[in-house]
Parts: C-alpha cells; sequence; structure tokens
C-alpha cells in the first residue's frame, strides 16, 4: 500500500478509494520504517520487519535501503540473513513459490 499517491494520481490510476483516505509523503514513511526499525533489539527482528515491508512495499523498502545502505545492507544481506536462514521457520511468512511433493507429481 502506498499512501504517497495524490488523489491525482489515485484518479489517474484508478485506484482512488483502494486506500485510505490519507496521503503520507514517502519521506514521512521512510522516517516511520526507520523509527520502528530502530525500536527493536535484534537484527533478526529488523530483517524480519524489512522482509514484511518489502512484501507489502517494495518501492518504499528500496528508498529505506538506500537512507542509509551502511545501516540496513548488515540486515538485509550477510550476515543477518545468515541467521535468518539458520531460523527459517521463525522467519517464514507466506510460501513465494508452488511447493509440490514427489508423490503430487
Amino acid at each position: 500500500m502506498d499512501l504517497a499517491f495524490s488523489l491525482e494520481e489515485r484518479q489517474q490510476l484508478n485506484i482512488h478509494g483502494l486506500l485510505p483516505p490519507c496521503f503520507v509523503s514517502q519521506d514521512i514513511q521512510v522516517l516511520r520504517v526507520i523509527k520502528n526499525f530502530e525500536r527493536l533489539n535484534s537484527d533478526f527482528d529488523r530483517y524480519l520487519l524489512l522482509m514484511d515491508l518489502q512484501d507489502r512495499n517494495e518501492k518504499l523498502f528500496y528508498r529505506v535501503l538506500l537512507s542509509d545502505i551502511e545501516k540496513f545492507m548488515p540486515i538485509v544481506y550477510t550476515p543477518t540473513v545468515g541467521l535468518a536462514c539458520q531460523q527459517y521457520s521463525l522467519a517464514f511468512r507466506k510460501p513465494s513459490e508452488i511447493m509440490i511433493t514427489f508423490e503430487e507429481m
């Protein structure tokens, strides 16, 4: 969901009424994500926050990463992504592929 669309953009894209009726600039949204990020106590929780953001709003996700690449890259890449792989069952949110067992083929 992108609250940064103006009323005119929403009307042009035929999405007026599909988003909440408020408008929040992407800069403000970036600041909100960073504030939530900094409240968390572990890099694993920060990773989960950013991966959830990527699922919901990929454009905002990359704006956040680019706002302070040195701060965010260690969370979404090495070393934290290694920890996320080790704790995959805790990080699993939704399937993003088709899962077919051998018996179903």
